[in-house]
């Protein structure tokens, strides 16, 4: 009985080494997987980022044009209701006066058309700056990430390579290694599952218990119990 329960023993750690080192494989993939989309997304951001600049200094540009544009029709409507002040004309004073208010109003717009096209460039420039700046801090904080994956003897990526890039390319390996990882591991564990099988049914004629392989020593113990 005592070799028997020994092998029990030996089965029970090699599920519960390999249960564990599934756990750490899926944590490495959780952090992987995070790094990539993080990644991801900062790359796409970068890469967009000169046509969305262009986009934006276009509309400065544009806004910039309309307010010249704008002050120009003031500039004309102030002169128009002055000459007709000196005409002593009401009606055309009147008129006057009404297309001075229109110009004024149109330029005020024209002006929150320049404020709004120079701050939506100022935060598109800032949060280009944040995106490269977070993606340095990803770069550096990938490297340990990647000392921990190259330390698995179960895990055979190489390191990254330099920059934004070099993560990403990186994590792409990663992810297929620690998939064939994952496999292993499973493999494993189904390994040992027939023969805690194959030692129930020898045994005791039974069939495994439903909690695996951390139930057979119960199992052993109660059925010789019962003899």
């Amino acid at each position: 009985m005592e070799p028997l329960l020994r092998f029990v023993d030996e089965l029970e750690r090699r599920d519960e080494d390999a249960a564990a080192a599934l756990r750490g494989i899926e944590e490495l993939q959780r952090e992987v997987e995070e790094t990539r989309a993080r990644g991801a997304a900062i790359a796409a951001f970068l890469a967009s980022f000169p046509g969305a600049l262009a986009v934006r200094e276009a509309e400065e540009r544009a806004a910039d044009e309309s307010l010249a544009a704008a002050a120009e029709a003031l500039a004309e409507a102030e002169a128009e209701l002055a000459e007709a002040e000196k005409r002593g004309r009401e009606d055309a004073r009147l008129a006057a006066e009404r297309t001075v208010q229109h110009a004024r109003d149109a330029l005020r717009d024209a002006e929150h058309r320049v404020e709004r096209a120079h701050a939506e460039r100022g935060r598109l420039v800032l949060e280009e700056r944040e995106q490269r700046g977070d993606g340095d801090r990803l770069v550096l904080g990938a490297q340990p990430l990647a000392a921990t994956l190259a330390a698995n003897p179960r895990i055979a990526t190489e390191p990254p390579g330099p920059g934004l890039d070099g993560v990403l390319e990186w994590t792409s390996r990663a992810r297929g290694d620690l998939l064939l990882a994952h496999a292993g591991l499973d493999t494993e564990r189904d390994k040992v599952v027939r023969e805690a099988t194959e030692l129930v049914a020898s045994a005791v004629g039974e069939p495994l218990p439903p909690n695996g392989v951390a139930g057979v020593r119960e199992q052993l113990m109660r059925s010789i119990g019962t003899r």
